[in-house]
């Protein structure tokens, strides 16, 4: 979707912050807006659509707050970290008690330049975004990195994780973009709230690839050297947690 989609950059864009990454561009997520200053930003956003479809909707920008354990960039009061993943509404639920059910997709990587605090009736935080994608377009099919990471997804250390079958299955296929396969693997690799958004607030397409090869290696290594630690208890179906 995100290959069709356009997010117009220049409107100020409703920011819904978390307390870490939950959304990278080509992944999907379900949240539930439930407090009153969210639950009026969805509906201002599917206001906007008009009667026209969801994909009409305002888009929604997935910030995370700066806890006291960050150390980089941040802006606004709470702060936030200064980079964002910005988000289209494909489904939206009503529930009975008034909160809202919606599954975003990802569209692009954005950094905050500007916040509007909340003012008279708008109780949410808009922002001015820049994109920090450093390239644009459809996601691409990238030969030379599907081999390297089919050869490393083949160890048999690897073959155990049930989680990556699914990419197993995408590189046997042929047909899903790879730049789409990478930011799969994001949250699935990412140690930790601080690497997760540092893979987030990577602008270069290249240097997300290196860090998926390079994580894989290393759980890969870290597999190996528990199968020989406990060689009468053979790994089954690891997941990555």
């Amino acid at each position: 979707m995100s290959s069709t989609v356009r997010i117009d950059f220049s409107r100020p864009i409703a920011l819904f912050p978390l307390p870490a990454v939950s959304l990278y561009p080509h992944t999907a997520e379900w949240i539930v807006a439930f407090e009153p200053r969210y639950r009026q930003m969805v509906e201002d956003c599917l206001r906007a659509r008009g009667e026209g479809s969801i994909l009409g909707a305002a888009p929604i920008a997935m910030a995370t707050y700066a806890g006291r354990q960050w150390n980089g960039p941040r802006i606004g009061e709470p702060p936030l970290r200064p980079v964002v993943c910005v988000a289209k509404m494909v489904e939206h639920t009503r529930l009975d008690d008034g909160r809202h059910q919606i599954l975003l997709h990802g569209v692009s990587r954005a950094r905050i330049e500007t916040i509007a605090e909340p003012d008279g009736r708008r109780l949410y935080r808009l922002a001015k975004l820049t994109p920090i994608d450093a390239r644009l377009g459809a996601p691409r099919r990238l030969p030379g990195f599907n081999h390297m990471l089919a050869a490393l997804l083949a160890q048999s250390q690897l073959r155990r994780v049930q989680r990556l079958e699914t990419v197993r299955e995408w590189l046997a296929r042929g047909v899903i973009p790879t730049e789409v396969i990478i930011e799969q693997l994001l949250p699935l690799l990412a140690r930790g709230d601080d690497m997760r958004y540092q893979m987030l607030a990577e602008p270069s397409g290249r240097e997300r690839a290196r860090f998926v090869l390079s994580e894989l290696a290393h759980l890969g290594q870290q597999l190996s050297r528990a199968v020989e630690r406990t060689p009468e208890s053979p790994l089954r179906g690891v997941h990555i947690n």
